[in-house]
């Protein structure tokens, strides 16, 4: 399987992937409350930063996580686009469909968007 070699990952993440419920109304919704954890070797980057000043004073940071396929114990990963990342302090939100790479024949790994709003 071709990977990137950890020794360029050097960010040890979270990655954090909802539970789900049934409302009273008999609606499957997003439980965070019973979420999972999977611990992932990644290489996160800030792209940019503002401040959005129209409505409120927010500072929104827009991010890059690379990361292999797999988690930091060795088992298939799958990020979704509804799933957060915790790093140290900050904590993100996938911004979008996380997005898989490939050789010409497997996976390689995924480029993931991460947001964070502050304020």
């Amino acid at each position: 399987m071709a990977v990137i070699d950890e020794a360029v990952l050097p960010h040890l993440v979270e990655v954090e992937h909802p539970g789900t419920r049934t409302d009273r109304n008999g609606n499957e919704i997003t439980d965070w409350s019973t979420s999972t954890h999977r611990s992932v070797w990644a290489w996160v980057q800030q792209n940019n930063g503002s401040e959005d000043n129209d409505q409120r004073a927010a500072q929104i940071g827009e991010w890059t996580m690379l990361c292999n396929p797999f988690d930091a114990d060795g088992q298939p990963l799958t990020v979704y686009g509804n799933d957060r990342v915790h790093w140290g302090a900050y904590h993100f939100e996938v911004n979008g469909p996380p997005g898989p790479a490939y050789t010409p024949t497997e996976l390689h790994h995924y480029e993931i968007r991460l947001k964070t709003v502050e304020g």
